[in-house]
């Protein structure tokens, strides 16, 4: 048996309704505000995913020094500059540096008078500092070849003795000395002989390259040109790394 329902009914049936949707809608911000904590947890202990990294390598500096004897013409006059450069090999690759290197020349074709008194005389002195940049091309274990460029800093002294009238009168002039060189060097080096390791820190130096003077001095001391050297080396890099593998740096425990 069926029963109508009046206007009062469907208005409560309808808010019950309403009420019940309500009610499930509730359900499911609880429902989610129990889960979002756990589903921040679980985001918090996720695993990091390692990315590629690239190694740093560690820098490494070696003493490094020698003399530096270079052959050369100046004015048509084979001359001798004598020097000694100091400076780091770092990581096997380049060595960077300072040196110190001076010339005293004494002009050809002096001229004397009767008794063999020089009436006129001109000495050329350099004195100059440089700095150096110099890669190695090669390094095998016998052999190496680098490039050497370096800039300078000095100065050029001439001192000239003329006698007039038969008074004897000295000037001496100074002026800033700019030079820079571009060359090419080649150490070869003593074969290692059981008992006797300590000859491979010794060996053979050969060097070619070209000079210029950067700033034109009033001296005219015509520095431009080529010059060469060849001698003994010391390679302190060598002994130096040697000494590491002997007596390695002691790791921290932590």
């Amino acid at each position: 048996m069926l029963r109508r329902t009046g206007p009062h009914s469907r208005i409560t049936l309808f808010c019950t309704a309403m009420s019940t949707r309500r009610s499930l809608k509730c359900y499911h911000w609880v429902i989610l505000a129990l889960l979002l904590p756990v589903g921040l947890e679980a985001q918090d202990t996720l695993v990091p995913v390692k990315r590629d990294s690239v190694p740093i390598k560690k820098l490494s500096l070696k003493p490094a020094g020698d003399f530096d004897q270079r052959f050369s013409f100046i004015d048509n006059q084979g001359v001798s500059i004598w020097g000694y450069r100091i400076g780091v090999a770092v990581n096997d690759k380049y060595k960077v540096g300072i040196g110190g290197y001076f010339l005293k020349q004494e002009v050809a074709g002096i001229k004397v008078d009767a008794s063999g008194v020089p009436i006129n005389q001109l000495t050329k002195n350099l004195y100059y500092g440089t700095i150096y940049y110099e890669p190695f091309l090669f390094r095998r274990k016998r052999w190496e070849m680098s490039m050497v460029f370096e800039l300078g800093y000095g100065k050029a002294v001439l001192d000239s003795t003329n006698k007039i009238r038969g008074r004897f009168l000295t000037k001496t002039e100074e002026q800033i000395f700019i030079p820079a060189g571009m060359g090419y060097s080649v150490n070869f080096i003593i074969p290692d002989i059981k008992g006797l390791h300590f000859l491979t820190y010794l060996g053979l130096n050969g060097m070619i390259g070209l000079r210029k003077a950067v700033f034109e001095s009033d001296l005219k001391y015509n520095f431009d040109g080529w010059y060469w050297s060849i001698g003994s080396a010391v390679f302190i890099d060598k002994i130096f790394t040697d000494l590491k593998r002997k007596h390695p740096p002691k790791q921290k425990v932590p």
